[in-house]
């Protein structure tokens, strides 16, 4: 029983016991109700998701290609890429009132940032958002974090913290 009782302590002080936050993530972050992992039915939409953008529930039978997106997806596919333990990293340059060369500067910033993460094998998506009313949001699943302005080291701690800390179905 001891042993029981140790191994959850540590699971829960490690962050690996399920999708706690993670203490080694100095910011905090919202945690939402999980709302299941259903697939839909291809092009099916699903609308009522706890959070803007959503980090859990039904979601497309297929997730994106990890990487940056410079296409807005439908928001089912990538909460997809969320149940695969990934992170998303949606961004919304008329929230932050940005003009087009702020915007350009603000996506090329979260690009390298996806693409050097990538790199070290974390699975990150990056993809701009309409439907929300911040600049960015660093999503994983059930957890939101959400930025006024770009914060380069806050965005690679969140991958860092949050990349695969859900993870059911093993990627």
């Amino acid at each position: 029983m001891a042993a029981i009782a140790a191994l959850a302590a540590w699971l829960l002080s490690s962050g690996g016991g399920g999708g706690e936050d993670r203490p080694d993530y100095p910011y905090d972050v919202q945690t939402f109700e999980d709302l299941g992992r259903d697939h839909l039915a291809p092009d099916q939409t699903y609308e009522m998701y706890n959070s803007e953008p959503p980090t859990t529930g039904p979601h497309s039978p297929a997730p994106a290609p990890w990487g940056v997106s410079d296409t807005t997806l439908a928001r089912e596919v990538p909460v997809h890429n969320m149940e695969h333990g990934g992170v998303v990293i949606w961004y919304n340059c008329a929230a932050g009132d940005l003009d087009e060369a702020a915007c350009r500067e603000l996506r090329d910033g979260l690009a390298d940032i996806t693409v050097a993460k990538g790199a070290e094998g974390k699975q990150v998506l990056m993809l701009p958002y309409a439907d929300m009313d911040v600049l960015i949001a660093l999503t994983a699943w059930s957890k939101l974090d959400t930025l006024d302005e770009f914060d380069a080291e806050r965005v690679a701690l969140f991958i860092d913290a949050f990349d695969r800390l859900f993870n059911p179905e093993n990627f």
